[in-house]
Protein backbone atom coordinates (compact mmCIF):
# COMPACT_ATOMS: atom_id res chain seq x y z
CA UNK A 1 0.00 0.00 0.00
CA UNK A 2 2.52 2.43 0.86
CA UNK A 3 4.09 1.62 -2.73
CA UNK A 4 0.82 2.38 -4.28
CA UNK A 5 1.10 5.74 -2.30
CA UNK A 6 4.15 6.57 -3.48
CA UNK A 7 3.89 6.31 -7.10
CA UNK A 8 0.88 8.13 -6.77
CA UNK A 9 2.36 10.73 -5.13
CA UNK A 10 5.32 10.76 -7.66
CA UNK A 11 3.05 11.11 -10.64
CA UNK A 12 0.96 13.77 -9.16
CA UNK A 13 4.10 15.81 -8.23
CA UNK A 14 5.17 15.39 -11.97
CA UNK A 15 1.90 16.36 -13.16
CA UNK A 16 1.77 19.83 -11.26
CA UNK A 17 5.38 20.25 -11.59
CA UNK A 18 4.57 20.09 -15.50
CA UNK A 19 1.43 22.30 -15.15
CA UNK A 20 3.21 25.57 -14.92
CA UNK A 21 4.71 24.93 -18.11
CA UNK A 22 3.33 27.57 -21.21
CA UNK A 23 1.97 26.83 -24.40
CA UNK A 24 2.07 29.92 -25.91
CA UNK A 25 4.49 32.53 -26.03
CA UNK A 26 4.43 35.95 -26.42
CA UNK A 27 5.30 36.81 -30.48
CA UNK A 28 9.11 37.46 -30.55
CA UNK A 29 9.35 41.45 -30.84
CA UNK A 30 12.38 43.00 -32.80
CA UNK A 31 12.94 46.25 -31.18
CA UNK A 32 13.29 49.02 -32.96
CA UNK A 33 17.01 51.36 -32.36
CA UNK A 34 16.20 54.77 -31.79
CA UNK A 35 19.14 55.34 -34.07
CA UNK A 36 17.60 53.46 -36.91
CA UNK A 37 16.65 56.07 -39.72
CA UNK A 38 13.31 54.00 -41.02
CA UNK A 39 12.96 54.46 -44.69
CA UNK A 40 9.27 54.89 -46.29
CA UNK A 41 10.04 53.35 -48.78
CA UNK A 42 11.56 50.24 -48.04
CA UNK A 43 10.12 50.13 -44.56
CA UNK A 44 6.54 51.41 -44.47
CA UNK A 45 5.09 50.72 -47.81
CA UNK A 46 5.58 46.89 -47.88
CA UNK A 47 3.35 47.14 -44.74
CA UNK A 48 0.18 48.63 -47.03
CA UNK A 49 0.29 45.64 -48.80
CA UNK A 50 -2.51 43.96 -47.04
CA UNK A 51 -4.49 47.00 -46.52
CA UNK A 52 -4.91 48.16 -50.46
CA UNK A 53 -7.60 45.73 -51.12
CA UNK A 54 -9.92 48.26 -49.22
CA UNK A 55 -7.87 51.23 -49.12
CA UNK A 56 -7.25 51.25 -53.29
CA UNK A 57 -8.57 55.11 -53.44
CA UNK A 58 -12.26 53.80 -52.77
CA UNK A 59 -11.69 53.87 -48.80
CA UNK A 60 -9.68 56.77 -47.28
CA UNK A 61 -6.25 56.90 -46.76
CA UNK A 62 -5.36 55.10 -50.68
CA UNK A 63 -2.88 53.36 -49.66
CA UNK A 64 -1.43 52.46 -53.21
CA UNK A 65 2.79 52.29 -53.27
CA UNK A 66 2.44 55.62 -55.75
CA UNK A 67 0.08 57.89 -53.80
CA UNK A 68 -0.02 56.45 -50.43
CA UNK A 69 2.56 59.24 -49.19
CA UNK A 70 0.61 61.99 -50.16
CA UNK A 71 -2.78 61.09 -49.01
CA UNK A 72 -1.26 60.34 -45.91
CA UNK A 73 0.12 63.44 -45.11
CA UNK A 74 -3.32 65.30 -46.29
CA UNK A 75 -4.79 64.39 -42.84
CA UNK A 76 -3.95 61.03 -41.69
CA UNK A 77 -0.21 61.72 -40.24
CA UNK A 78 0.68 64.60 -37.82
CA UNK A 79 4.52 63.82 -38.58
CA UNK A 80 6.18 64.31 -35.79
CA UNK A 81 4.10 63.41 -33.63
CA UNK A 82 2.76 59.59 -33.82
CA UNK A 83 0.28 60.12 -30.53
CA UNK A 84 -1.75 62.72 -32.78
CA UNK A 85 -1.67 60.44 -36.08
CA UNK A 86 -4.96 59.53 -36.90
CA UNK A 87 -3.05 56.52 -38.67
CA UNK A 88 -1.18 55.46 -35.37
CA UNK A 89 -4.52 55.78 -33.59
CA UNK A 90 -6.23 53.10 -36.14
CA UNK A 91 -3.64 50.70 -35.89
CA UNK A 92 -4.13 50.69 -31.35
CA UNK A 93 -7.84 51.41 -32.31
CA UNK A 94 -7.90 54.51 -29.31
CA UNK A 95 -9.81 58.04 -28.93
CA UNK A 96 -12.47 56.45 -31.08
CA UNK A 97 -10.93 55.92 -33.93
CA UNK A 98 -12.03 52.43 -35.68
CA UNK A 99 -8.87 49.94 -35.61
CA UNK A 100 -7.44 48.91 -38.84
CA UNK A 101 -7.32 46.32 -40.33
CA UNK A 102 -10.92 45.67 -38.63
CA UNK A 103 -11.06 42.82 -36.18
CA UNK A 104 -7.41 42.13 -35.62
CA UNK A 105 -4.39 44.05 -34.13
CA UNK A 106 -1.40 44.16 -36.04
CA UNK A 107 1.54 42.87 -34.21
CA UNK A 108 3.84 45.36 -32.09
CA UNK A 109 6.60 45.21 -34.28
CA UNK A 110 4.74 46.43 -37.18
CA UNK A 111 2.84 48.99 -35.12
CA UNK A 112 6.31 50.49 -33.83
CA UNK A 113 7.81 50.77 -37.27
CA UNK A 114 4.96 53.34 -38.11
CA UNK A 115 5.42 55.24 -34.88
CA UNK A 116 8.93 55.39 -35.23
CA UNK A 117 8.77 56.77 -38.60
CA UNK A 118 5.91 58.93 -37.82
CA UNK A 119 7.89 60.33 -34.54
CA UNK A 120 11.16 61.00 -36.95
CA UNK A 121 9.42 63.06 -39.32
CA UNK A 122 7.32 60.90 -41.39
CA UNK A 123 9.85 61.55 -44.34
CA UNK A 124 8.97 60.38 -47.95
CA UNK A 125 13.02 58.73 -48.24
Amino acid sequence: MKKIFQNILMVSMSLFMTSCYYDAYKEEVDIIDPGTNISYKDDIIPLWNQCVGCHNGNQPPDLRDDVSYNDLLNGFVVPGDAEASTLYKSLLGIDNVPLMPPGSQWPDSKIDLVKAWIDQGALNN
